[in-house]
């Protein structure tokens, strides 16, 4: 048997046990459930932005700002000797030299290209091949075979974070996305079935304001922090990979407001037609 606390009893003074009643199970698996709606919808959110993020057309244009930021992409294409190539158009492909990444260039690439051209195609390859294979498409080019970009760095923490940018890592976070949505909706069922009336509404937006406006807290915090990094910074490599992750990061803001955003409208439509419910039922009264 379960019980809720004690009483004193009315007449006597003496304890007696109070037992919880269905209504106390009700309100403990409504909260219960509830935390879990907020914590898998914080979970769906994060997985939102990274099926977004890793997508190819987001992923190949910040993976083309990357390359351009931790290489000297600009530098390369203006040399004369940025490609060994034959003297024809039917020579065999030659490849971009002192470039971190692979690259094969036909010879009427290599000779007719202009350097604003070349560029193009340079980073455009190389957001594919990143894109494919991750950054292990990068090879060392210090002379002992090492690598010259260190993790804790702002080139290495754009590096590694933009690795993550791949085709078999936006599959998974499909099936992740797919998985946390089919949870959040049976847990959002649940939460409504414990709720009565109006209330259901109520419930459900918010569940999604609680999730929603930390990560938009945080997300805001961090765009504002690299803002100010990427203005103070005198490096212009260690500026650039500032702006491009200010940039990136408006992207979980966004979505966290358009959360936010459905949450808000869930709770003022549950909150209106509960007022207007009970008006009604006053003027009948």
């Amino acid at each position: 048997m379960a019980y809720a606390g004690v009483e004193e009893g009315p007449a006597t003074g003496s304890l007696r046990v109070a037992k919880a009643g269905p209504g106390f199970w009700r309100m403990f698996l409504k909260w219960a459930i509830g935390l879990a709606f907020v914590s898998t919808l914080g979970v769906l959110l994060l997985a939102v932005d990274a099926t977004q993020l890793s997508a190819a057309g987001p992923s190949h244009a910040i993976l083309r700002r990357t390359v351009a930021s931790l290489t000297e992409i600009d530098a390369l294409v203006a040399a004369p000797d940025q490609a060994t190539a034959g003297n024809s158009s039917d020579a065999p492909a030659s490849r971009l030299q002192n470039f971190p990444i692979a690259l094969d260039l036909s010879a009427g690439e290599s000779q007719n290209l202009s350097p604003a051209e070349l560029r193009n195609v340079a980073l455009d390859r190389s957001a594919d091949k990143l894109y494919a294979d991750g950054f292990s498409a990068f090879h060392a080019t210090d002379s002992d075979g090492s690598s010259h970009i260190q993790v804790l760095s702002p080139p290495g923490a754009v590096r590694y974070t933009a690795g993550l940018l791949t085709r078999s890592n936006h599959d998974t976070m499909r099936i992740v996305l797919l998985a946390v949505a089919a949870l959040a909706v049976i847990l959002a069922l649940a939460l409504m079935l414990l709720s009565r009336g109006y209330g259901r509404l109520t419930s459900l937006g918010a569940a999604v304001l609680a999730a929603s406006l930390p990560l938009l807290l945080i997300a805001t915090a961090l765009r504002f922090f690299l803002r100010l990094a990427a203005a103070h910074e005198s490096d212009y490599l260690n500026a650039q990979l500032y702006a491009l992750g200010r940039d990136v990061a408006w992207l979980p803001v966004r979505n966290a407001i358009a959360f936010a955003c459905l949450g808000a409208v869930f709770v003022a439509l549950g909150a209106a037609f509960s007022l207007l419910s009970r008006s009604r039922q006053a003027r009948l009264s």
